[in-house]
């Protein structure tokens, strides 16, 4: 049998012995995509790779890229060459290794050169490709690579591992009237030999993943901004003289995050330059590509009166990106079962980079609330999964992003500086960083190095937080001069949660404040009171927010925690309180009615910026997961819309008012609003606000629907939103017909490629007004949960599912969503958990 055929087709380590594909020992290296087992081959045989790329790049992108490239690699001994390749054999020219044609196949995501080919030493590759569109994200003007986790084999061969650094030398061939960017800097730009084309060189770049890799082409506009010597460089395809004006403010922040990281990890910014590229229809917030980082403009182009949550947001996400350029880039996990490592530095760094920015901003409160409720949103479920998950294959990579990693994280490490004190905890960031410099680590190499600035076990601690999924049930009762804590685990483990939680006891007798170690081995713990509290006595829980479980209490303690809520002066004990109602309505010891009650009398008497924005999106929730009668939310919410003191705060009601309409009176007032584009004094709304609002009345208003949309679509200007909007309106469409066309379109990946459009129009499909009709969406999305997945990027299985699932909550929605699992027991665990998370709300 050829050999090429014999690694390719055999799935076990016996016929890959048999062949003397691998000696005894090495695990099957042929499988689909990138296996643990094929990456640490790999790791221990090839090392010094180098990538020479060079890709043309046509002005229409109905015709393909070209590339070819030359990849220089180091072999201790004579093994068979296995390159990360996702194309057909047609889409591969040319193999050629060291000088010489060789003998190749193309099968299973793989380029395989056997190993009587190779030699010991240096060996020199060179391929013509033909290059996948799926990440390359081809728009009419421009083009963007996006290769997170594993998608750089969609663009060229390579060995797409985290753990293979690289060395990458660019040359891209684009049309004249284009500009380029890419991780290294611009060498040289010359004119080609065919008219109207530009060669454009770039330098070698520092050692990357292959993720990591990066180029933007086509037709956009630059800014340069400088700061004590340093140079960054702006581009962006904004039409608004308006938006444009805020890439000073852009890019002093971008200089403030370098500057603070540089600071506290006492390493020089590590990369040749800083340059950012702002892109419409971006399907993340931004990805930091050394030299070239993306972010989304949606992100970063704010509104021209913007909220505090606004303003707050685009701050953490530079700050998120920058710091990535030491936690991630720098220093790079091994395998992505360790992404979170990169994330929650990048999160918990953000926060803290945000601080000074913002000096009347209550930062205690603005980190838990960041971070806090969105990973509950996650872990109540039946989808709840570990901060480290087990990853046998890149394939599935992008599966283990989620709140858990973004925002449980963080959580942690604010809980493991507190274990460690901050100066113990920033020396032991700077050995890490010294320690696996331009390489990868793992987080048990982190806990290693800073298991030796405490004498607490670290191991067991992380053991428990980040190993395991889900999180713990307390309870507090009062038993004598004793406050006494219990954990349980709701998944019946007999797990304890290692945290130190504060409380505070209420009683006539007077209020103490008391701290309680809750212990990794028992379940209970007591601590003694000054004074033996008299019954009736109130007890809150985490008073200083830094605890983190279900904190369960009794619909008939509610009163007091919104009595307190009102009352208090405490921001931080507020938000935690709001944390805790919610998350007990959401557990269904609240009713539903007294919550939104409560939040309503609440609102309006709440002047901070941060704690008002939470108890809205709390109203939000509880009106969608628990539907009732509109009016008395509209009513308020109009209220506040037209008499706040705090213009934001007149937006931000105004936002949840739009989204939550129901009434036939309250439909007319926006109809009116909308059309004469008028809004209450003090309540400025954005393009993007009339955007939604036309979709939403398109949806309320059907004989109106069609009119609503070509006014709307004449009234935009900016070409690339002029697109998104065309794509997206049809699905608010008044006839079913254009409705399924739009479903059926979707399913259909070409019709994905830019994903937050997609997300939108599924969402608009799937609208709490179509829920009954569009319940027989249902099924069939899920089945293509899979190919959504294998064609998508990192976050849109999970925004497909939210798209498809949080309009509806009818027992119908539910009962689609269980015959589906029925239908497939063996469901890819991963992708169950996606489900599983957002269907939290039908069970």
């Amino acid at each position: 049998m050829n050999i090429i055929k014999t690694i390719l087709t055999t799935c076990t380590l016996s016929g890959l012995l048999a062949c003397g594909a691998v000696k005894q020992g090495e695990a099957d290296l042929a499988v689909a995509g990138v296996s643990h087992e094929l990456a640490k081959f790999r790791k221990e045989h090839f090392a010094d790779v180098r990538y020479r790329l060079y890709f043309s790049i046509p002005e229409t992108k109905e015709e393909a890229v070209q590339g070819r490239e030359e990849v220089t690699l180091r072999m201790e001994q004579v093994q068979p060459l296995i390159l990360d390749f996702r194309g057909s054999p047609e889409q591969v020219k040319t193999v050629s290794l060291n000088g010489r044609e060789v003998p190749y196949e193309v099968k299973d995501e793989h380029i395989v050169i056997v190993a009587e080919h190779v030699k010991a030493g240096e060996n020199r590759v060179e391929i013509g490709f033909t290059p996948d569109d799926q990440s390359l994200n081809r728009r009419d003007e421009f083009l963007y690579t996006l290769l997170v986790p594993a998608r750089a084999h969609t663009v060229f061969p390579c060995f797409d591992q985290p753990d293979m650094k690289a060395l990458f030398t660019l040359t891209l061939e684009v049309p004249s009237a284009w500009q380029a960017v890419a991780n290294g800097a611009i060498t040289e730009v010359d004119s080609t030999s065919v008219p109207g084309r530009n060669r454009i060189s770039f330098q070698e770049t520092e050692p990357l993943s292959t993720y990591l890799f990066s180029f933007v082409a086509g037709k956009l506009k630059r800014e340069v901004y400088t700061r004590d010597g340093r140079s960054i460089s702006i581009y962006h395809r904004e039409t608004d003289p308006k938006k444009v004006a805020q890439c000073p403010d852009i890019a002093t922040e971008v200089f403030d995050a370098l500057e603070w990281q540089e600071a506290f990890t006492a390493v020089p910014y590590p990369f040749a330059k800083y340059d950012l590229i702002i892109l419409p229809g971006f399907q993340f917030g931004g990805m930091e590509h050394t030299g070239a980082t993306l972010y989304a403009d949606r992100r970063m182009f704010l509104n021209e009166n913007p909220t505090l949550d606004e303003r707050l947001n685009r701050s953490a996400l530079i700050a998120h990106e920058t710091s990535h350029m030491w936690f991630g880039d720098f220093v790079t996990m091994e395998w992505f079962d360790d992404v979170w490592t990169k994330e929650v530095f990048a999160n918990y760094f953000a926060s803290r980079i945000v601080e000074p920015l913002y000096p009347a901003v209550n930062h205690r409160l603005n980190f838990m609330r960041d971070y806090i409720p969105g990973s509950y949103a996650e872990d109540r479920t039946a989808g709840t999964n570990p901060i480290k998950q087990e990853l046998a294959n890149l394939n599935d990579a992008g599966l283990v992003y989620g709140n858990i990693i973004y925002d449980k994280s963080p959580v942690l490490m604010e809980m493991l500086v507190r274990i460690l004190g901050e100066d113990a905890f920033r020396q032991g960031i700077r050995e890490y960083l010294t320690t696996y410099a331009y390489g990868n680590a793992t987080w048990e190499g982190l806990i290693r190095i800073l298991d030796a600035y405490t004498d607490r076990d670290l191991v067991a601690w992380s053991n428990t937080w980040v190993n395991e999924k889900g999180m713990p049930e307390i309870s507090a009762s009062v038993e004598g001069d004793e406050l006494v804590v219990k954990q349980n685990d709701p998944l019946g483990r007999g797990l304890n949660w290692p945290q130190e939680l504060r409380y505070r006891v209420i009683s006539s007798a007077g209020t103490e404040d008391v701290t309680v170690s809750l212990e990794g081995g028992t379940d209970a713990s007591r601590a003694k009171l000054h004074s033996r509290p008299v019954a009736p006595y109130v007890i809150l829980p985490n008073t200083d927010g830094r605890g983190y479980g279900f904190f369960r209490i009794a619909e008939s303690e509610a009163p007091a925690f919104w009595q307190m809520l009102s009352s208090s002066e405490d921001e931080v004990l507020r938000g935690s309180l709001l944390m805790t109602l919610y998350e007990n309505l959401r557990h269904k010891t609240l009713s539903p009615q007294g919550f939104r009650a409560a939040v309503l009398n609440y609102l309006s008497a709440e002047q901070n910026s941060l704690l008002f924005s939470m108890a809205l999106g709390y109203l939000g929730e509880c009106q969608r997961v628990f539907p009732a009668d509109a009016r008395p939310v509209e009513q308020t919410l109009w209220t506040i819309v037209t008499t706040s003191s705090v213009p934001q705060h007149r937006l931000q009601a105004f936002r949840l008012y739009q989204s939550v309409a129901d009434s036939e009176e309250a439909i007319r007032c926006l109809y009116d609003l909308w059309k004469a584009q008028k809004v209450p004094e003090g309540c400025a709304l954005s393009e993007n606000d009339y955007i939604n609002l036309s979709y939403t009345l398109a949806l309320y208003l059907p004989e109106q629907a069609d009119d609503i949309v070509a006014t709307q679509q004449a009234r935009i200007t900016n070409p690339d939103r002029k697109k998104e909007y065309a794509f997206i309106a049809p699905s608010v469409s008044p006839h079913k017909e254009v409705r399924d066309s739009v479903f059926n379109a979707l399913l259909i990946a070409e019709n994905r490629r830019v994903e937050p459009w997609a997300s939108s129009a599924l969402a608009n499909l799937n609208h709490r007004l179509r829920q009954k009709e569009a319940v027989a969406y249902i099924r069939p999305a899920l089945e293509a949960l899979p190919e959504v997945q294998r064609t998508g990027d990192i976050f849109f299985p999970t925004s497909w599912v939210r798209a498809l699932l949080s309009g509806h909550v009818s027992a119908e929605a539910r009962a689609e969503v269980d015959a589906f699992f029925a239908a497939h027991p063996d469901f890819p665990l991963m992708l169950s958990c996606k489900v599983k998370q957002q269907a939290g709300h039908l069970y």
